[in-house]
C-alpha cells in the first residue's frame, strides 16, 4: 500500500472519530440541558 494511501486513510478515520465525538459531545449537551429544564420546571 503506499504511503500516501496510508496517510488519507488515516486522516479521514481521524476525521470520522473526531466528528463523532463532536456528535456524542452535543448530544451530551442537550440531553443534559433538557433534563436541567424539566428539573427546573417541574
Amino acid at each position: 500500500m503506499p504511503l500516501s494511501q496510508t496517510g488519507s486513510y488515516s486522516h479521514t478515520y481521524i476525521g470520522i472519530t473526531y466528528q463523532c465525538q463532536c456528535i456524542k459531545r452535543g448530544l451530551t449537551r442537550i440531553l443534559i440541558s433538557e433534563s436541567y429544564v424539566m428539573t427546573y420546571v417541574s
